[in-house]
């Protein structure tokens, strides 16, 4: 889960109780106040009823309605003496029974009162709801007990609606709480994105550039100090490597130019023996190979450190005529039979010597990886849209699909024995990825079951 969901849910599930908790405090407010209303009438009926029994405490019983503070016929009222005898009782008790609940002296009671026999605000199933309280007292000798309700169905049905009414307002305040929140932590989040966004631009080729840091001094800009500070340090080691790398091949080129000298000016002696002439070829084949592999070294060095390039128009398609030439007596030696299909109408803007190192590259890792016998070579080169797209594919043995990938790496073989006797050097690969990275296009491998390996080049054309 993002961390900009987190934050919402946090935000919302916080913001979401607090609401029902004061949805709950306000209700409960809203509820107890009519609810100590009506307590307080039914209280003030009792003291009446109790008054007017206090004056007349002898049998017979006997109570004038027309001096209680409100119609008796509003309320369910009944009187006992401590026998259980009824000494009173008020119209509404003709309707339905309100039975007592032990130690209760408050309570609510649900009874179902037809709406033909009288109405008191029943709901649909004529089911009404009554508050009632429990008062004893002694009046003279006796004990008197008063139990007296008030239909509150009304008051039930306005509190639902107020029920149904809050629950709405939750729900609608939760939908707004939650796009707040979402808002809130993306504006939070957002320089977290932005380092996230240039973080990944940041590459060993573009180390120079720096995550801004604002002025706040918050934690994320302490982060994107750090951050920076870790790049000075990267930026620094790339270059002391690079340069190290540049420097050993420099100083490696001169001894082993001169040693392959001296071994080709002894190879010139026709006095030699046969079995020091072989050991002299031998050493020479290695040495030539180290040269080879000092050259690959400074040019990877040169265009690791290069930035830019100078662009100019050139046709991909004689530069690569141009190398098949060049290739000629080696496709022939070696019986690869080539088949090609190249646009010759393509003005391409590049640098005419990286495009042709990077042909040369190719094409001849397509030839040294061929097929001992029978081998096929095939070179597309089709005009698309907004680019170009070049195609090079030879027999040959299938590449796992563990090392795909991997093939454009430095010094990455994929059978290190069949590479060192064709002479490679693991790094013709890795430097065409850096030519067409400087040309802002793309380069892949595909190893197809039937036996061809295909190298894909895309370049855009402007």
């Amino acid at each position: 889960m993002k961390i900009r969901h987190k934050i919402t849910l946090w935000i919302s599930g916080v913001a979401f109780v607090a609401a029902v908790a004061f949805s709950s405090i306000i209700f409960w407010e809203i509820l107890e106040e009519p609810v100590r209303l009506i307590d307080n009438e039914l209280s003030h009926m009792a003291i009446s009823l109790l008054e007017q029994a206090n004056k007349n405490s002898q049998s017979p019983w006997t109570f004038d309605d027309s001096r209680l503070p409100y119609p008796a016929e509003r309320y369910w009222i009944k009187i006992f003496d401590e026998d259980g005898r009824v000494l009173y009782s008020s119209s509404l008790t003709r309707y339905t029974d309100i039975p007592p609940v032990k130690n209760k002296s408050r309570y609510y009671t649900e009874k179902n009162i037809k709406r033909e026999q009288i109405n008191l605000q029943q709901d649909k199933y004529d089911e009404i709801l009554f508050r009632v309280r429990v008062f004893t007292r002694q009046v003279g000798s006796h004990q008197v007990t008063i139990r007296i309700a008030r239909p509150i169905e009304e008051l039930e049905q306005e509190l639902q609606e107020l029920v149904r009414e809050i629950l709405a307002w939750l729900a609608i305040s939760t939908l707004l709480i939650v796009a707040a929140s979402y808002t809130m932590a993306g504006k939070i989040l957002s320089p977290v994105v932005t380092m996230n966004r240039l973080a990944r631009e940041i590459t060993d080729k573009s180390l120079d550039k720096r995550l801004p840091v604002g002025k706040n001094h918050d934690e994320l800009d302490t982060l994107a100090t750090s951050l920076n500070t870790m790049f000075d340090r990267l930026r620094h080691s790339f270059d002391r490597q690079r340069e190290f790398i540049g420097n050993a091949s420099h100083e490696l080129k001169s001894p082993l130019t001169l040693l392959v000298l001296s071994q080709e000016e002894l190879l010139l002696n026709s006095e030699l023996p046969l079995d020091m002439r072989q050991d002299l070829e031998r050493q020479l084949d290695t040495m030539r190979r180290m040269s080879k592999l000092i050259r690959n070294l400074l040019d990877l060095s040169r265009l690791e450190q290069q930035e830019t390039i100078t662009l100019e128009p050139l046709n991909p398609g004689a530069i690569i005529e141009q190398v098949l030439d060049d290739y000629q007596d080696m496709l022939t030696a070696t019986g690869i039979t080539v088949t090609t299909d190249l646009a010759q109408d393509i003005s391409l803007p590049g640098d005419v010597d990286k495009i042709l190192r990077l042909c040369i590259n190719l094409i001849d890792n397509a030839i040294r990886y061929n097929d001992a016998k029978n081998g096929q070579l095939t070179i597309l080169l089709t005009k698309e849209k907004q680019h170009i797209r070049l195609e090079v594919a030879n027999t040959g043995k299938i590449i796992p699909p563990q090392d795909v990938e991997r093939v454009f790496e430095q010094f990455y073989r994929v059978e290190k024995s069949r590479s060192i006797a064709h002479g490679g050097s693991g790094l013709g690969l890795t430097i065409s990825k850096r030519i067409v990275e400087m040309h802002r296009g793309t380069i892949k491998i595909s190893s197809e079951k039937e036996g061809w390996t295909r190298i894909t080049v895309i370049l855009p054309l402007g």
